[in-house]
């Protein structure tokens, strides 16, 4: 189930340009705050969570799928919230039924073009937060296994060097979501089609950053109802014997 979400094999180490791609991080345990030294902390990074898809090969939104007692997009939502970005915005579309089932308590909405393509959704998010952003984070919202500790893990890496675009990577993998520094927000805004991230990672001249992640949530989307049924039987809590009331 875990595929490339950003289409591309991770390359050798070594800083290079035009979507090759630098030597992966580490970084201790503890939240972003904690791990950012001072000077550094009050660079602000905002999210984006794009929701507005249509979900055309699930043929059914996907985000409303229930998964352990929430819907999908409650995940994303609750990773962004609990991480150190500087403001979380969500981009769905005007007539969207995720507003009545999702918290989206403390996140800006934002309401995409009529049938807008995801990079439409992307540009809507962008405009909306990038006078007062160091970078921004583009999130799918189908993504949710995707921890707030890889989220901090990837704000982390951007605090040393955000002139950088911040991708994560695991083998032969890279995934989303990904960093976006202010530098390349009027480039970002040119964005057409449906890979917002593919297209991102390889606009030209641009330095990337891989960043090595353990975890399996940048690496795992659901767009199919195959996938779907993988994540449920391999993810899904289910009570343990004896634990019923």
């Amino acid at each position: 189930m875990a595929r490339n979400r950003s289409a591309g094999r991770a390359m050798a180490a070594g800083t290079r340009k035009a979507g090759d791609a630098m030597t992966g991080v580490s970084t201790p345990h503890g939240s972003a705050k904690d791990r950012i030294p001072m000077n550094q902390r009050m660079i602000p990074v905002h999210g984006i969570i794009l929701a507005a898809g249509r979900s055309a090969r699930m043929g059914r939104d996907k985000l409303s799928l229930p998964f352990r007692g929430l819907p999908l997009l409650q995940h994303v939502v609750n990773a962004a919230r609990g991480s150190g970005l500087a403001r979380v915005s969500v981009v769905l579309q005007r007539d969207s039924g995720l507003v009545d089932l999702v918290d989206l308590d403390g996140c800006e909405t934002v309401l995409a073009p009529p049938s807008a393509d995801q990079a439409a959704s992307f540009r809507a998010g962008l405009r909306a937060v990038m006078d007062d952003a160091a970078g921004c984070m583009v999130l799918h919202g189908d993504q949710p296994l995707l921890a707030g500790r890889t989220i901090d893990h990837l704000l982390w890496a951007f605090s040393q060097q955000p002139d950088y675009m911040i991708a994560p990577v695991q083998e032969d993998l890279r995934g989303a979501p990904v960093i976006v520094p202010r530098a390349w927000f009027p480039k970002a805004l040119e964005v057409a089609g449906d890979a917002v991230v593919r297209t991102l990672v390889a606009m030209p001249g641009l330095t990337l950053r891989l960043v090595k992640i353990h975890e399996v949530g940048p690496f795992m989307g659901i767009d199919t109802e195959l996938e779907y049924r993988r994540l449920l039987a391999r993810h899904e809590v289910r009570p343990t014997a004896g634990s019923a009331a």
